[in-house]
């Protein structure tokens, strides 16, 4: 591998051993610090932990036959990190398609031998069977198919994917610029760099009076009337968890560090310039993830599990304000 070829980082970039100082942190009512949880978590050279909860699905095998099917195309790469929704009518497809596939492979064969049951036993004639067959073919059957087919083809690249099919953008974060970008309907609306923005883990009793936990990316110095969720990236509601989320994100984010060590950055470690010279480093093989098969990827996931039990969730903390350089 040739590091000379690795295209270099722009000024832009974050980079937590070599920043300039940041504004102080604009003093907020009580009702903004209420919102948002109090205060930030903390900003740190981040560790290697990560959210266990988070990378657990998809697997290697999963991961490795979606870059097959969609050409190599992905959300997140060397580049950058995009997180997006399918609109209404996607969403009303998807699950019309959902729907599709379980007629014909669950209520299609129950169905045959429903037919059968009263062929053998209820004695149907030609004219009850050409009944059933005229209401269950046209109008249940053919629309599964047609329905279900649609979205596996097109979804492998066969057929072209319906226009309400595309994924709306949502937020993206860009290590190769150092900005984190605000989406709404496909088109910017609004853009900072990393280090303008704040973490906090709020928490809230849900109707059974328990505490569940969310993570919100806030603009620092613009009251924005919404934030970005991080607590998207995973299913889990343990404090723990969302603070290694927070962890994964800053170090994504830092071209002073190699990239999260996650199964669906493998493809992409080679060609960001820091984490393909400590991977040369460290010797770490290249296809550590992706030569894994699923009963190893499941132990492999225990392991880490354990290993992080009892590590900090985050690394040393960092001061934006008065840790680095005078802001020229």
């Amino acid at each position: 591998m040739d590091l000379q070829q690795i295209k270099s980082y722009p000024e832009t970039v974050w980079n937590s051993q070599h920043f300039s100082n940041k504004k102080p942190r604009p003093e907020q009512g009580a009702l903004t610090k209420l919102l948002q949880g109090g205060d930030p978590l903390p900003w740190s050279q981040a560790n290697e932990t990560v959210p266990v909860s988070m990378i657990e699905d998809p697997t290697p095998a999963e991961i490795k036959q979606r870059l097959q099917e969609n050409k190599d195309e992905t959300h997140w790469d060397e580049n950058q990190y995009s997180a997006g929704s399918l609109n209404k009518w996607g969403l009303i497809y998807f699950y019309l398609a959902a729907i599709g596939k379980g007629f014909c492979i669950f209520v299609g064969p129950a169905s045959v031998l429903t037919l059968l049951h009263f062929i053998l036993f209820e004695n149907w004639g030609a004219s009850e069977i050409k009944e059933a067959l005229y209401i269950f073919i046209p109008f249940v059957f053919l629309p599964s198919v047609l329905i279900w087919g649609y979205f596996e083809a097109s979804g492998r690249g066969y057929l072209p994917m319906p226009w309400f099919m595309k994924a709306v953008k949502y937020f993206t974060f860009s290590r190769s610029t150092g900005n984190v970008i605000r989406h709404k309907n496909n088109k910017e609306l609004y853009s900072h760099p990393f280090s303008e923005f704040d973490c906090y883990l709020v928490s809230s009793p849900n109707h059974q009076g328990i505490l569940s936990y969310q993570l919100h990316l806030v603009h620092r110095y613009h009251r924005y009337s919404d934030s970005i969720p991080l607590h998207t990236f995973t299913a889990s509601e343990q404090p723990d968890e969302l603070k290694r989320i927070w962890n994964l994100i800053q170090r994504y984010m830092d071209t002073s560090q190699p990239m999260p060590d996650v199964p669906e950055l493998e493809p992409a470690r080679a060609k960001d310039p820091t984490t393909a010279a400590w991977d040369a480093k460290n010797n770490r093989k290249p296809d550590y993830w992706f030569s894994m098969d699923d009963v190893e990827f499941e132990e492999a996931l225990l392991e880490l599990q354990a290993e992080q039990r009892f590590k900090p969730t985050q690394g040393p903390e960092i001061d934006l304000f008065n840790g680095g350089t005078q802001a020229g």
